[in-house]
């Protein structure tokens, strides 16, 4: 159906009869049916964002668990406390054997040498 067909079908059907009075309060009735639904919130679907909020909030609640749970930097603190003076012997044998530098292909780095 084009645009013409349409047209004509529409001048075809009778307009209802309306008394003179609604004609006359018909801008004033749309008026206000405007305002009506402009103060009517819109149901929204807010489901989404409220999951959203909850997964964050859970997410949260569950980290700060864990880091109160497990404690991962004071494990490793403790773990370098327990094994510092085995991280010093070997600093200690690695810095006497880099004392020599040498120049090869790829730039200028330490020769290992042993000390003894």
């Amino acid at each position: 159906m084009n645009d013409f067909d349409l047209e004509a079908r529409l001048k075809r059907v009778p307009l209802p009869e309306r008394l003179e009075d609604y004609w006359e309060t018909f801008p004033e009735q749309v008026r206000l049916n405007l305002r009506r639904a402009a103060m009517r919130p819109a149901a929204e679907n807010l489901w989404r964002p409220r999951l959203a909020w909850a997964g964050g909030l859970a997410l949260a609640v569950a980290l700060v668990v864990a880091g109160i749970q497990f404690q991962p930097l004071q494990t490793a603190s403790a773990a370098i406390t327990k094994h510092e003076q085995h991280f010093r012997a070997q600093l200690a044998q690695l810095d006497a054997g880099l004392h020599t530098l040498m120049l090869n292909t790829h730039g200028m780095g330490y020769l290992l040498a042993d000390a003894n």
